[in-house]
């Protein structure tokens, strides 16, 4: 496919996908090389970069059509019943442990905040900031808890690397469980759910 032309394919696509789309996804649609999407994709947005009111932005590992911070104002004024979603101080202790240690179980989780996690696991899982992807091999098969697409979104994380690591902030060294996999690889590909709770959107306050 020419260049042009793949511009005009991966602008389509982000319109259309509203949460954004995966490197990978886009290559397998355009049956382009994921290095030619990269390159395609960087042009894209030094055009975009002061011409329009919308950027291309990086969030867990896919792109997505996002708008520029200084047009909030008329933004809230067209739609102005967007809730605003508070995390508790459990939910935040139990999202940190799910970025930094994921795929990791309940048992897990509650074994380093000391104290049961499953009622903001469940709050978590609801509003799709989390998701199970898989079981631990071991006594039981423990469902694996990862962090789930719409978390990057949210808070505007475009990857694990945009983290300080778990060492920088303190924590032990610790062996990978799964050899040769990333937390948090492949994040755009693991879930078809990508909005979150409409909980979260009926003009309310909500604490998770």
């Amino acid at each position: 496919m020419e260049t042009a032309e793949l511009k005009k394919t991966i602008e389509a696509l982000l319109f259309v996908s509203g949460k954004g789309i995966s490197k990978k996804k886009i290559s397998e649609i355009t049956e382009t090389p994921q290095e030619k999407i990269s390159e395609t994709v960087n042009a894209l947005k030094q055009e975009w970069n002061s011409n329009h009111g919308v950027f291309i932005e990086e969030i867990g590992g896919g792109y997505q059509i996002s708008t520029r911070p200084e047009y909030s104002p008329a933004i809230l004024k067209l739609y102005p019943w967007k809730g605003v979603m508070r995390l508790s101080s459990s939910a935040a202790e139990v999202l940190s442990i799910a970025l930094y240690k994921q795929p990791v179980t309940t048992a897990e989780i509650n074994d380093i905040r000391g104290v049961d996690s499953s009622g903001v696991i469940a709050t978590l899982l609801k509003n799709n900031l989390i998701k199970y992807s898989g079981r631990k091999e071991g006594p039981g098969n423990p469902r694996l808890i990862r962090i789930n697409e719409p978390f990057y979104h949210i808070f505007g994380i475009r990857d694990v690397s945009d983290i300080p690591s778990w060492q920088e902030l303190g924590g032990a060294e610790e062996e990978t469980e799964s050899e040769g996999e990333t937390p948090g690889d492949e994040i755009a590909e693991e879930t078809e759910t990508n909005g979150v709770s409409d909980v979260l959107e009926d003009g309310e306050e909500s604490e998770i």
